[in-house]
């Protein structure tokens, strides 16, 4: 079955919305409300479904977000990486993949998130497929180009705590169980700090379309990531498309660093976790509060003008400061539902 790409036709954006009781902190209200106005925002492009756990505290930003809800149990809004994974069958049956979720690893507490999959397939898609499989498998750690090529990293997908895939044909021929693909590609380098999730591939590398891959570039030798974010370059630079070529090469300005407001560490703060919805590139961003002349301002709109240059998607920045506390950005907190 065919993992659709991302730019394909989406009838639907599923967010879920923080929770009191959840890891926020001294940052829910702020997370809150930027979840709230983002759900909003994505709604003027394509339908959203909000899921709300916490339905007296989603109450307080009832009016920035009028749009439709679903209440049901969750541990946290990464629902890029519970939520289902969606191929189709015979290009009209809509298959909902529900993986396992065992919060990246075992790091984190996940049984309500595992089970919202299928949750969501009874309650809003009773006539969709639904396939449930013991693979832990990320929404975050694949990206498809719809056309037979998966892109991801070694540093996930053969991670201890997940599968115990010892080789990457191993985990290939797993995964070929649910999705038709000619080829994986794969990334041996590249990891941001702070990243919770092993590397998932869309924190650092995104296809634009079947022969563009935007990526995080880093240039400046002083920054802990140079060395190895030049080395994920250079394996962008060999890869080559179905047809032989080698790829368009978007390079992506890595954020100066974003410190934790709690403890001061560094967060994973990037512009490749960007979500692609019905023509539109929503961006996270992360200086909105800075002056024009401020460093992160200045790649904030770096980022913007380059993909905005690119010329396919039309692009709306989205201030996801307050999620990266947390440690994840706007393609985390989102899934698409192709349609």
């Amino acid at each position: 079955m065919q993992l659709p790409a991302e730019w394909d036709r989406q009838q639907l954006v599923l967010l879920t919305f923080p929770r009191r009781d959840g890891d926020w902190g001294k940052a829910l209200h702020q997370a809150s409300l930027a979840m709230a106005k983002a759900a909003t925002r994505i709604s003027e492009v394509t339908p959203v479904l909000l899921i709300v756990s916490d339905e007296e505290h989603f109450e307080n930003y009832r009016e920035v977000y009028t749009g439709e809800t679903i209440t049901l149990p969750t541990n946290d809004c990464w629902i890029r990486d519970y939520g289902p994974l969606c191929t189709w069958f015979e290009e009209d049956t809509l298959v909902l993949n529900h993986f396992t979720f065992n919060g990246w690893g075992g790091k984190f507490t996940a049984t309500w998130d595992d089970g919202v999959t299928q949750r969501l397939w009874r309650a809003v898609f009773p006539n969709a497929g639904y396939r449930r499989s013991e693979l832990i498998l990320e929404g975050g750690s694949v990206e498809s180009d719809g056309n037979g090529t998966l892109l991801t990293t070694t540093r996930c997908w053969l991670s201890e705590g997940r599968n115990d895939w010892k080789t990457k044909a191993e985990a290939e021929t797993a995964i070929a169980a649910f999705f038709e693909f000619d080829r994986v590609l794969w990334l041996d380098h590249g990891e941001l700090a702070g990243d919770d999730t092993d590397a998932h591939v869309d924190t650092l590398v995104r296809f634009l379309d079947e022969n563009t891959l935007a990526y995080v570039q880093c240039t400046d030798e002083k920054d802990e990531h140079y060395a190895d974010l030049q080395k994920m370059e250079a394996e962008l630079r060999a890869f080559r498309t179905p047809h032989g070529k080698p790829y368009t090469l978007l390079p992506l300005p890595l954020p100066p660093p974003v410190f934790s407001l709690d403890d001061g560490h560094r967060l994973p703060a990037t512009y490749a976790n960007f979500l692609l919805s019905n023509g539109v590139l929503f961006l996270p961003t992360y200086f909105d509060q800075e002056g024009k002349t401020h460093p992160g301002k200045i790649a904030d709109h770096l980022a913007a003008q380059t993909l905005r240059e690119y010329g396919r998607y039309q692009v709306v920045p989205i201030n996801c400061r307050p999620f990266i506390e947390q440690h994840g950005s706007l393609h985390c907190l989102t899934m698409q539902i192709p349609g």
